[in-house]
């Protein structure tokens, strides 16, 4: 099985990515080492300099690890990221470049927004050449989409999840901006499928277990809904 088809799965199965914008490769495999063992999978963002290093640092020491690129914007930036090792590219909208180049590789391919759901699983299915319903049976690790943000000024968009699986069946949605502990209950209520990503659950780096402690938080929220997997 394909890198990206097993963090497909993995997502599938624990539903939560520890999001870290990394000021050292160092903080990458410090965050991957405590994630990981929990089934968390971590996006590392393009927002710093040390994202393509860091995902290749945790690799060197973990060859058989799963990690996202996070808040790629454009081709070169998923070029580095998938020559870095990653298992999937994640962005904050839908950028047609991106996920060009995703599809290219047969790597997941996550666009994210508030709309373009269809528009980017239209664009997938014309790049493997299938029926665009055909796309989540041949190539299931490319029927998935980003609610971007999920929360935001107040307002919560995660029941536009429920309304995006009419039309796109089993669609594997990933709920970013504003999650927290605080909202996480409400959100699963809302979407007891989704898969929930934050920056708080990267955000005790430099302090020994921290992140793991935040971590079982949200699995403890999660956990009536993730049965008997749930760690």
């Amino acid at each position: 099985m394909s890198k990206s088809r097993e963090a497909f799965r993995l997502l599938g199965e624990k539903r939560l990515i520890g999001l870290l914008s990394p000021p050292s490769a160092e903080d990458c495999l410090r965050a991957y080492e405590e994630l990981s063992p929990l089934g968390i999978v971590l996006e590392v963002a393009f927002r710093t300099d040390a994202a393509a290093e860091g995902i290749r640092a945790v690799l060197e020491k973990h060859p058989d690890a799963l990690l996202l690129a996070g808040t790629v914007l454009t081709r070169r930036q998923a070029r580095e990221a998938l020559a870095a090792g990653a298992a999937g590219v994640v962005s904050p909208d839908f950028f047609p470049e991106v996920v060009e180049e995703c599809a290219a590789a047969d790597a997941m391919a996550v666009p994210g927004g508030l709309s373009d759901c269809g528009k980017q699983l239209a664009l997938k299915a014309a790049l493997y050449g299938c029926d665009l319903l055909e796309l989540g049976e041949k190539h299931p690790h490319q029927w998935i989409y980003k609610l971007f943000p999920a929360a935001a000024g107040g307002q919560v968009f995660s029941g536009l999840a429920r309304a995006w699986r009419g039309p796109y069946p089993g669609l594997r949605i990933i709920h970013t901006g504003g999650v927290g502990l605080e909202n996480l209950d409400a959100l699963n209520r809302s979407d007891g499928e989704g898969v929930f990503c934050g920056s708080a659950l990267t955000a005790g780096r430099g302090k020994p277990g921290a992140m793991a402690a935040e971590a079982r938080r949200w699995i403890e929220v999660l956990r009536p809904s993730l049965g008997a997997t749930a760690v």
